[in-house]
């Protein structure tokens, strides 16, 4: 069997189809980048268009934290000339120079917004998933779905030092309780159902009972070979039953061919609690919908 560390990487972490190097993440990218701007300056910028000059600007920070989205500000801004003297998941203080831009100013003023507003709002989610990886300590973090900015918002949280979960629902079965409730609980027909579907299966359980349940499914299924990659998504089941349930878990002797994931309105103010549990994952909603974003700004030189 793969070490616990290896299954966790596999089972989570897509950070490999997060590159601007992949066709589907470059097209996302250009064309959420592209359909912001279009909404901002639609068919012209009236104060910029007389200004045919050109000028260089650099971007510059007022903040402290973790920059990231360089490599996608580099893929929106690729006719003009750039130099970069930060990199993606480098630490930045109060006015440091991340990048100097030189071009047409009616090219680079339009652009200030729709720009700052990519890099400020990656390099908060960043910051933040930096911040809360130091809180979790052996358990790993992960972005979920609820993205705004879906791929980049979990590009960031990987800058950051955490994981991506799955970048869309081929990606692996999370069968949920929506599913469950189709499947009436039936665990063992529900891993039999799927189990030829993706090598990464994982369960969500709300309470002890059915985690129980689902852990005894798994262990009935395990082959020789061990194909399958398991997981239990412990969901708003609070850091008390997760220890007892991990307990339980070691005790039937399926602990260590089942991976752990818990998830459900998990914050920076609970998350040491659910760190203390033994999880090997730790999803949450709040790294990219309640990261504050990091202070920037563009200036003319």
């Amino acid at each position: 069997m793969q070490r616990r560390e290896d299954r966790i990487g596999e089972f989570w972490d897509r950070k490999g189809g997060l590159s601007i190097k992949n066709k589907d993440y470059r097209n996302f990218v250009g064309k959420l980048q592209s359909l912001l701007l279009r909404n901002d300056v639609k068919k012209k910028d009236l104060a910029t268009s007389p200004l045919k000059k050109k000028i260089k600007a650099v971007i510059i920070s007022k903040d402290e934290g973790i920059v990231a989205g360089l490599d996608e500000f580099s893929l929106i801004n690729k006719d003009l000339k750039l130099i970069f003297f930060k990199k993606d998941g480098e630490k930045i203080k109060n006015k440091d120079v991340i990048v100097e831009i030189t071009g047409d100013a009616r090219i680079i003023l339009p652009m200030e917004r729709t720009n700052l507003n990519l890099l400020q709002r990656m390099s908060g989610i960043a910051t933040l998933a930096f911040n809360l990886s130091k809180i979790s300590g052996k358990s790993r973090i992960a972005a979920t779905r609820k993205t705004p900015w879906g791929l980049m918002d979990k590009k960031a949280v990987s800058v950051g030092g955490g994981l991506s979960h799955r970048l869309s629902l081929n990606d692996g079965v999370i069968i949920k309780d929506n599913h469950l409730e189709l499947l009436k609980y039936d665990f063992r027909k529900i891993i039999n159902l799927y189990r030829n579907a993706s090598k990464r299966i994982e369960i969500e359980v709300e309470n002890k009972n059915n985690a129980i349940s689902a852990a005894t499914a798994i262990k009935s299924a395990l082959d020789k070979n061990n194909k399958h990659i398991f997981a239990l998504m412990l969901d708003k089941i609070n850091p008390h039953e997760i220890k007892s349930i991990i307990r339980t878990l070691k005790k039937m002797d399926v602990y260590n061919s089942i991976l752990l994931e818990a998830s459900g309105n998990i914050n920076e103010g609970n998350l040491a609690n659910y760190a203390s549990c033994g999880v090997d994952i730790i999803s949450m909603g709040y790294l990219t919908n309640s990261a504050k974003a990091l202070d920037l700004s563009q200036e003319i030189r």
